[in-house]
C-alpha cells in the first residue's frame, strides 16, 4: 500500500491508470495472437518488442493501482484467443494495426501525462510515452523499409507569409471555397486511416464471430466505417487530392473462432471510441463549413453505433464499470 505520506489518487489519476489498464490488458492478447499469426520473422520479432513494452506498462500500472487499494480490471485470459487458429489477417495489416495503435497509444498517454499530479504518477506516464515513441519509430522504420508507409500529399510553399483577408475563408458550400489546408488534411487523413482499420477489422470478425447477433453487429460496424470512409473521402476528391488504398483486401476466408466475441466486440467498442475522440479533436481544428458539417454528422452517426455495441455489451454483461464518484 502507498506511504500515508504520499497523496491518494485524484480522479483524474485514477481514471486514466484504470481505463488505460484495460486497454493494455486487452491489447496484450491481441498482439499475443498476432504474433502468432504473423508469418515475417520481422513482423514477429516487433510484435515481441510490442508485447513485452505492454508488459512492463501493465505491470506498473497494477502496482499503482493495487497501491492505493484499487481491484485490477477483470480482463482477458488465453482462453479468448485461439494462437493455433488459421491466420485471419494478412502481415501488411497486422503492420498499419500496430501503427494505428502506436498513435491512439501516444495520444492516450500524452493525455495521462497532462492530467497526472503526483510525482511517481508523472513520472510513470513519461516513461509510458517514452516506451510507445520507441515503438512507434520502430514500427514507421518498417513500414518504410518494406516500402509499404502511405504518404500524405505533399503541398506548394507559399512565396510568404500572409493573413487571412476574407471570411470567405470559411466556406464550404458555395462561394469563394478555398482547398483544405494542411492541418484539416492531417486530422482527415488520420480518421481515415482509423476507418480502415476499424472495417477490416470488423469484416474478419464478422466471419469469425461464434453468434449471429455478434456477426451482425460486426457488419453494422462494416458499413458505418465504409460509409464514413466515402463520405470524408469526397471532401478529397473536391480538391483533387489522393485517397489511401483500402486494406479491405487483407482478410483471409477463415472462418474458423479466432477470438472469443467478448474480446472482439470489446476492441471495437474501444476502437469507435478511439474514433469519437479523433472527430472531436479535428473539429477544433477545422475551419470549413462543409467539413465541420460533415465531421458533426459523422461523429453523431459513429456515436449511435458506439451506443448500440455499449448495450450489447451490457447486456450480456461484458463491461467492467470504471470507478467513479460515490
Amino acid at each position: 500500500m502507498r506511504s500515508p505520506k504520499e497523496m491518494p489518487l485524484t480522479a483524474a489519476e485514477l481514471g486514466y491508470l484504470w481505463t488505460g489498464y484495460s486497454i493494455n490488458e486487452m491489447s496484450k492478447w491481441y498482439l499475443i495472437l498476432f504474433r502468432a499469426q504473423a508469418q515475417d520473422e520481422e513482423m514477429k520479432d516487433l510484435y515481441t518488442y510490442a508485447l513485452e513494452s505492454a508488459n512492463e506498462i501493465l505491470i506498473e500500472r497494477k502496482r499503482l493501482l493495487n497501491n492505493d487499494g484499487y481491484p485490477n480490471a477483470i480482463g482477458f485470459s488465453e482462453t479468448d484467443i485461439d494462437e493455433s487458429a488459421p491466420t485471419l489477417f494478412s502481415d501488411r495489416f497486422l503492420l498499419y494495426y500496430l501503427h494505428n495503435g502506436t498513435r491512439l497509444g501516444l495520444e492516450f498517454h500524452s493525455r495521462s501525462l497532462a492530467s497526472a499530479t503526483r510525482v511517481d504518477i508523472r513520472k510513470y506516464h513519461s516513461n509510458c510515452v517514452i516506451s510507445t515513441i520507441q515503438l512507434h519509430e520502430r514500427v514507421v522504420d518498417m513500414l518504410l523499409n518494406k516500402g509499404l508507409y502511405w504518404r500524405t500529399p505533399t503541398l506548394p510553399a507559399p512565396t510568404s507569409p500572409e493573413y487571412i483577408q476574407k471570411s470567405a475563408y470559411l466556406n464550404g458550400w458555395h462561394g469563394d471555397n478555398r482547398p483544405l489546408n494542411s492541418m484539416e488534411l492531417a486530422n482527415l487523413y488520420q480518421i481515415m486511416d482509423l476507418l480502415m482499420i476499424i472495417e477490416t477489422m470488423c469484416r474478419g470478425f464478422t466471419q469469425t464471430a461464434d453468434s449471429e447477433e455478434i456477426a451482425e453487429i460486426f457488419q453494422n460496424g462494416v458499413t458505418v466505417a465504409k460509409k464514413q470512409y466515402h463520405a470524408l473521402g469526397e471532401l478529397l476528391e473536391k480538391d483533387a487530392l489522393p485517397i489511401a488504398p483500402s486494406l479491405s483486401a487483407e482478410i483471409t476466408d477463415t472462418k474458423k473462432s479466432v477470438l472469443s466475441d467478448r474480446i472482439m466486440v470489446t476492441h471495437v467498442a474501444g476502437l469507435f471510441g478511439s474514433l469519437l475522440s479523433q472527430y472531436g479533436f479535428s473539429l477544433g481544428a477545422a475551419m470549413k463549413h462543409d467539413l465541420v458539417t460533415t465531421y458533426s454528422a459523422q461523429f453523431a452517426k459513429a456515436g449511435a453505433f458506439s451506443e448500440k455495441i455499449t448495450r450489447l455489451l451490457i447486456k450480456k454483461e461484458w463491461l467492467e464499470k470504471v470507478p467513479g464518484a460515490k
